[in-house]
């Protein structure tokens, strides 16, 4: 009878001959999706964060990968696998390293301020991140050639590594999503990461003195990052690797959603204003409280008190907040009107203590704050009223949830009106804030087309004095959609009537936005917002 048992692998006698060459995989892929990560958080600070910028990282990441995976290739076939890896993640942690340097010299770059927004954020990702992924994804056919001179099963060894490679890249991912970069932050996790490679690179080999004279290096980084003395502080905010602080900064931490921060006007003492990435969200003015700085919010102010007069006597207003931000507003309405109740959902829990600790807000019987995405919360109200209980009726719903120049999608659309409208009085009004270019028109015009949907009422304002025009750059419109028609005799009406959109104006949104009404299938918001998002940079 013929034996049809295998032979056993020549290196038999090391069980664990296979681990060394996954191991390596799984290092690196777990390397590669926390840089991948890392970089859409990390250039929303100069771009953003739209669908553009992480595009761009996943796109350009896997692009090095690519190229990486290639070089890597022929590397494995030209030199010795151990030697390949040591030389390989000692780069690998070098280009790691350089990423918070580049990302500040790229990101106020005036050679890419002057190309289209999608081709900056593009080159931005190229410059900063091609490098690291490329390096990194040079390590797994290295690895894989010293796993198949290891094994005999051809099949089983090169799907053993592919399997290895996944779940480094899911740990990765997870890691660095839901513990890293919210506990760490983005350049701590940089230092992480560059350790780590370092760590691997001495594993395989230090034969010569350049890995000795890179961890002297990466020792001294470290202590330009952490270092208490001023010098230290000095060449660490010039590397990147520190935020600059002063006296007129209150409050600066990276959440799981941006990088906030809270200053103090130069100009202007006592007040303060809160940054989002690089979009200012919210100012506060401890000499008035009652001053609201931005356009919108005067707009907001006059269609409150229309709202409220137009009541049944002895109502008290119930409002809901699809967005905290500064929680200036909800401030101001609870000052406007005692009685009244505010309900904020606000998605992060950061910019909710950032609003406690140093933008005045103060805890109040009459508002209640839930940290969670707005859209889920209308659900879970939804899902209350459902089962019979009494979760009220809000008289307005003000929408004001921005990350950078665009909303989140998903409280645009068709089916998001209809879940808010569930929730709303006979008397209520739902307001958008929404930021386009009038003689684009195609981001405002499809939030009226989309509200028209819902609203038999449905109105629109402009920032604009007398109402917008074809030569008017980047504006602010508030959009209403209302369940009753505005109160005629209202002062606040009537002071707001010069900004309120025509007929004539309404037909030309509609035309130039053809006629798009916002669903959850589609929605393309930020392709809407192109033309804004071009002038961002250049106003």
């Amino acid at each position: 009878m013929t034996d049809l048992t295998p032979p056993a692998p020549a290196n038999s006698s090391a069980p664990f001959h296979w681990l060394t060459p996954n191991l390596t995989v799984f290092v690196s892929s777990l390397c590669i999706m926390v840089v991948e990560l890392v970089a859409g958080r990390l250039i929303a600070r100069y771009v953003g964060s739209s669908l553009y910028t992480w595009t761009s990282a996943i796109g350009i990441v896997l692009a090095g990968i690519a190229v990486g995976n290639y070089v890597g290739g022929l590397i494995a076939d030209r030199y010795r696998a151990r030697e390949a890896l040591a030389s390989l993640f000692l780069a690998a942690s070098a280009a790691c390293m350089t990423v918070p340097i580049l990302n500040d010299h790229i990101g106020i770059s005036m050679m890419l301020r002057e190309q289209d927004w999608a081709w900056r954020i593009a080159l931005h990702v190229f410059f900063v991140f091609f490098a690291p992924a490329a390096v990194l994804g040079a390590i797994s056919p290295v690895a894989a050639t010293m796993a198949l001179e290891i094994g005999e099963h051809t099949g089983r060894t090169v799907g053993s590594v592919y399997s290895w490679g996944a779940v480094g890249s899911i740990v990765g991912t997870c890691l660095t999503g839901y513990v890293l970069i919210a506990q760490l932050g983005t350049v701590a996790v940089l230092f992480i990461v560059s350790g780590i490679l370092f760590a691997a690179a001495l594993y395989f080999g230090a034969q010569s003195m350049l890995p000795f004279i890179w961890g002297g290096v990466l020792g001294a980084c470290l202590v330009a990052a952490t270092g208490p003395w001023a010098w230290a502080q000095t060449i660490g905010i010039r590397l990147g690797f520190r935020q600059s602080e002063n006296s007129r900064v209150y409050f600066s931490e990276e959440s799981n959603y941006s990088f906030i921060r809270v200053e103090e006007e130069r100009d202007e003492p006592g007040v303060r204003y809160m940054t989002l990435d690089f979009l200012i969200h919210a100012y506060v003015n401890f000499n008035d409280l009652n001053d609201l700085r931005y356009d919108y919010e005067q707009i907001y102010a006059d269609l409150t008190h229309a709202n409220v007069e137009s009541l049944p006597a002895g109502r008290s207003p119930r409002a809901l907040f699809l967005g905290g931000g500064g929680y200036v507003f909800p401030s101001w309405l609870l000052r406007q009107f005692p009685d009244a109740y505010a309900e904020v959902a606000e998605i992060d829990p950061e910019v909710t203590r950032a609003a406690f600790e140093t933008f005045g807000l103060t805890p109040h019987p009459m508002m209640a704050i839930y940290n969670l995405d707005a859209r889920n919360h209308i659900e879970d109200l939804l899902t209350q009223q459902a089962a019979g209980e009494d979760v009220g009726k809000f008289d307005l719903v003000y929408g004001d949830a921005f990350n950078h120049y665009s909303p989140p999608f998903h409280l645009t659309t068709y089916e998001f009106n209809e879940k808010a409208r569930k929730l709303m009085s006979d008397d209520g009004m739902l307001l958008a804030n929404v930021i386009d270019v009038y003689n684009s028109g195609l981001f405002v015009g499809a939030i009226v087309n989309t509200l028209e949907r819902t609203f038999p009422y449905v109105y629109a304002f402009s920032a604009t004095p007398g109402g917008p025009s074809d030569s008017d750059p980047r504006d602010t419109f508030v959009v209403l959609g209302s369940l009753q028609p505005l109160n005629e005799s209202s002062i606040f009406y009537q002071a707001l009537h010069r900004d309120m959109l025509t007929p004539r104006h309404l037909a030309r949104l509609k035309e130039r936005s053809h006629g798009l009404v916002l669903t959850d299938d589609f929605a393309p918001v930020d392709n809407l917002l192109a033309p804004v998002i071009r002038l961002a940079d250049r106003n």
